[in-house]
């Protein structure tokens, strides 16, 4: 069965089972992988999942109900395939209603916005489009651009838990394709001194993994205007 109307890139919607030579098994419904092409049989799709998880001793597996779906990937792990697309290029990220909000204090200029690499958290099929503490736990966001994919939704991208761990861990912004600027995790994210990119575009069109961020502030009329742009490899 196949679904949906993405950009391009497809995942699989499946229910496996993973049987242990050592004993054991496990079991999943509904569980989501990245695929490298727009089919995948179910030998590959079981050595597949056992890469994504990293798992050892696999005697067998067995795939179940099985639904491809063309959507952007959000990044499986060990999923990509060799040559998995174009080479170098540009994405401009920003909209009319892109906005920059750095925090009292922040470093002027181009210090710490431009050549960061890219943290993409992708909530398309979320129940809610907000990353909680949970949602983020599988990146490593020191020193990037923690980029939120919310579909364009009008709330606050994070949760107040997700921004603390944020800080924790050393991430260097907050981007997202929502715009909402004010209230309280706008005041945590100032507080802990990441700056908040707000309104951009055409995140659909990062790739899960190897982007790299640059936002450039240029004076306005209304403040502290911003272009930015992500460059895949």
């Amino acid at each position: 069965m196949t679904t949906g109307t993405g950009p391009g890139q497809w995942r699989v919607d499946f229910d496996a089972e993973v049987v242990f030579s050592n004993g054991g098994s496990l079991r999943t419904e509904g569980f989501r992988l990245d695929i490298p092409g727009d089919d995948i049989d179910d030998a590959e799709l079981g050595e597949l999942l056992v890469r994504h998880l990293g798992l050892l001793m696999v005697g067998s597996t067995s795939i179940g109900r099985k639904e491809l779906i063309r959507e952007p990937h959000k990044g499986s792990r060990n999923t990509e395939a060799a040559d998995s697309g174009p080479g170098r290029r540009t994405v401009d990220l920003t909209g009319p209603g892109t906005r920059l909000d750095r925090p009292a204090g922040a470093p002027p200029g181009l210090e710490g916005m431009v050549d960061l690499p890219v943290a993409l958290v992708r909530l398309s099929g979320a129940a809610r489009p907000v990353a909680d503490r949970l949602a983020l736990a599988a990146f490593e966001p020191a020193g990037h651009a923690v980029v939120i994919d919310t579909g364009g939704a009008d709330g606050p991208c994070l949760t107040p838990d997700a921004v603390a761990l944020l800080a924790e861990r050393g991430a260097a912004l907050v981007a997202t394709d929502g715009g909402h600027r004010h209230g309280p995790v706008a005041e945590a994210l100032a507080a802990a001194g990441l700056p908040l990119l707000t309104g951009l575009t055409g995140l659909a069109e990062l790739p899960a993994a190897g982007a790299r961020l640059h936002a450039v502030p240029y004076p306005a009329a209304d403040g502290e205007g911003v272009r930015v742009y992500g460059v895949t490899r």
